[in-house]
């Protein structure tokens, strides 16, 4: 078969341009067949019109073809190739022909004439001429059969990986984890998301000193290879044996390259041994974490990465005094009851251990602020504040309580211990039975909040709170058509408390119930009477805490709030605020429907500042929408008139009404009249009052603003 190729024949010799052209060109073929060699690739140049076809030597030696054997253009390929493969390489010759230009790849499998197979990589282009003719296809064939046969090894070794029953983790020379299989997750409770780039320092027990791991690694280094038993500790803090195999991974210089550990969990196998290390790492008075194990669940607790975490050091007091006087048996009997009580009064996420003798630890793991770790500290002193039963007595003890917080007290375990038990001496030389804080100003941050607590529960006893009320003004008349019942606490102690601060401590501690039940009974009170003075009033709104939202008998309390009082369902309106219908569940429907149904109006309070959502006002038997008064406050700018306007637009199609909270100027009061609001309250028509001035205000008649015209310049 004639070549593509020129041959010597064919080349013109010489001197001059044409002789310096010649050399140039078998110079390139020179480099070309270089090139080609070098890279182990076959190439093939197939001319169309004339049925020719080049192979290179190596082409011939992958197609398994002699060296000077005739080749059938045609049937170049055919042969060799099974039925699946030709139809490749016949789908790909047409789009050669009739595509665009782009080269084409093919993975074929080629039959040898011994009957050995090779995988073959096949590249061909199609050139055309001016008339966009193919005259040519051109392209390389490369032998991957090594490469698949290492891609099929790969695979499977990866099968091996994942479905051998032994914990299997690959590190690099630093211990630092790339690779681990399902069976490491098991054993050690770390997701490979959890464990991949840690050391596997992660996992040490602390059983372990120095010299153990500079034996291991010395192994490692010298023979590639080491083999032993090896206490880890899983992801929940438990401590477990494993059957440990580490093994060098060599690059192809020789160098080390990884490591390869197989394990098994062999804990059950020397259960003898491991309950040996249970009273190595237990109290056995109280079966509670030891200090040994205490360090070890502190060091976890600190190395969560972007969590805070607090230590208590609880001291009994006068304990000494019950081993003096009523004996060891007698102080053993106070410690278990201690241990239990303490134990009882703890969330499920906190960690107690017995540091020794009558000293106990709390680690509290996940911590939102300081006030989270002074609220245990103070459930726990009252805890222990009531007496003790031995033999036919009763004695008291009290604690004290020692407190330092991660990260800001310190950034490991052994330094926390210790502030914390600073933190308890300072508590003991206060007075006893109290808590104290590593920082001072911690301490009289906590302790302001928790006497405020203390205060807001005096107060709930005492009636020291009282009711305001803020007309709401229909914008068309002027009229007074109802009012907002606001809470103010007026404190001996405290003076005015602003609601902002005792509204989410009351929210926190539970104490919105019995508050919001005296805020909803005194507002219906203050109705009726209005209502019998002669005030001609349509309502008087009351706000709804999501704590009292989610209270199971809320519907029937507020019907018998509503039949003591006298008031008709129609005239109380609750408010309510989108966090509470946000994720609401199918009971919470219900709960305002049957608030619905009962007579009682429903409006939705800061609308547009939470999760603002049409499905809530499609869902839900709302009654009246609320503008919350940060889109008021700066109208008729742009931005805050555009969503103003567009709430009040969707209030209107859904017959929904609107009042519009904050509003303070005549400006942004005919601004709102004239976007069709129905409704306003704000320092405009007047601040919260007593129950008294309200009533004169409500007799006194239409409320007279000086409203600018809906075309004045003002407004624009």
């Amino acid at each position: 078969m004639a070549s593509l190729r020129a041959t010597p024949e064919h080349t013109a010799t010489g001197s001059g341009a044409s002789g310096s052209t010649d050399m140039a060109v078998r110079e390139n073929e020179e480099r070309l067949d270089l090139a080609v060699k070098g890279s182990n690739q076959g190439v093939f140049d197939m001319d169309v019109r004339r049925d020719g076809l080049y192979l290179s030597p190596r082409a011939r030696d992958i197609l398994g073809l002699p060296p000077d054997a005739p080749v059938d253009v045609r049937h170049a390929f055919w042969e060799v190739l099974g039925g699946v493969d030709r139809r490749k390489v016949a789908a790909a010759r047409k789009l050669l022909v009739r595509g665009n230009g782009t080269p084409i790849d093919l993975d074929i499998t080629l039959r040898q004439p011994d009957g050995a197979s090779r995988d073959v990589r096949w590249h061909g282009l199609a050139i055309r001429d001016d008339a966009g003719v193919v005259t040519r296809v051109v392209g390389m064939i490369t032998d991957v059969t090594e490469h698949k046969r290492s891609e099929r090894h790969l695979r499977l070794a990866a099968a091996v990986f994942a479905s051998s029953h032994d914990g299997l983790v690959v590190t690099d020379l630093d211990a630092v984890i790339s690779a681990i299989n399902p069976a490491f997750s098991q054993i050690t409770g770390y997701a490979e998301d959890e464990i991949l780039g840690k050391t596997m320092r992660t996992m040490h027990s602390g059983r372990h000193d120095r010299e153990f791991y500079r034996a291991m690694w010395g192994a490692l280094t010298s023979t590639g290879v080491w083999q032993g038993e090896i206490w880890n500790r899983r992801k929940n803090g438990e401590i477990f044996l494993q059957q440990l195999a580490i093994r060098t991974v060599y690059d192809d210089k020789g160098a080390p390259q990884n490591y390869v550990g197989a394990f098994q969990d062999i804990t059950q196998i020397k259960h003898s041994e491991f309950e040996l290390d249970r009273i190595a790492h237990y109290d056995s008075l109280t079966d509670l974490p030891n200090r040994t194990l205490l360090a070890s669940l502190l060091d976890l607790a600190v190395a969560r990465a972007g969590k805070s975490c607090a230590v208590l050091f609880l001291d009994l007091d006068r304990f000494k005094t019950v081993n003096d006087s009523l004996g060891h048996m007698a102080g053993d009997t106070v410690l278990k009851a201690a241990a239990d009580r303490i134990h009882a009064a703890l969330d499920g996420d906190a960690t107690l251990g017995h540091y020794g003798a009558d000293e106990f630890v709390v680690i509290l793991k996940e911590i939102e602020g300081p006030h989270d770790a002074a609220m245990t500290a103070t459930r726990l002193i009252d805890e222990l504040a009531r007496p003790f039963t031995v033999g036919d007595g009763e004695i008291y003890l009290g604690a004290s309580v020692g407190i330092s917080l991660h990260p800001f007290d310190a950034d490991d375990a052994a330094q926390l211990l210790q502030h914390a038990n600073t933190a308890l001496a300072e508590a003991k030389a206060q007075g006893r039975g109290i808590y104290a804080f590593y920082t001072q100003a911690l301490t009289r941050s906590a302790r302001v909040r928790m006497e405020m607590e203390a205060d807001l529960r005096r107060g709930l006893a005492r009636e020291e709170f009282r009711l305001n009320f803020q007309p709401v003004v229909d914008l068309s008349s002027g009229r007074i058509v109802g009012a907002e019942a606001l809470v103010r606490w007026q404190s001996p102690a405290l003076g005015l408390v602003p609601p902002n601060r005792f509204i989410p401590l009351a929210e926190e501690t539970g104490l919105i119930e019995p508050l919001g039940d005296w805020v909803l009974e005194e507002a219906c009170r203050q109705m009726v009477h209005w209502t019998e003075a002669g005030a001609d009033l349509d309502f008087i709104a009351v706000n709804l805490s999501p704590r009292q939202f989610q209270r199971g008998a809320l519907c029937a309390h507020m019907e018998d709030v509503l039949r003591r009082t006298g008031l008709p369902a129609a005239r109380l309106e609750v408010e309510i605020t989108e966090n509470v219908l946000f994720g609401a569940a199918a009971s919470a429907e219900r709960k305002l429907h049957d608030m619905r149904d009962s007579g009682v109006r429903i409006a939705l309070d800061d609308f547009g500042t939470g999760y603002s959502s049409l499905a809530y006002l499609k869902r839900f038997p709302i009654s009246k929408l609320k503008i919350d008064r940060s889109f008021v406050h700066d109208l008729p700018r742009a931005a805050d008139a555009e969503i103003a306007t567009a709430i009040i637009s969707i209030a209107r199609a859904l017959g929904l009404d609107v009042v519009a909270e904050g509003i303070e100027t005549p400006e942004q009061c005919a601004f709102l009249k004239g976007r069709g609001c129905g409704y306003g309250q704000g320092y405009l028509f007047g601040r919260a009052v007593t129950s008294e001035r309200f009533l004169h205000l409500a007799l006194q008649g239409p409320i007279v603003v000086a409203i600018a015209h809906p075309g004045s310049a003002l407004l624009h």
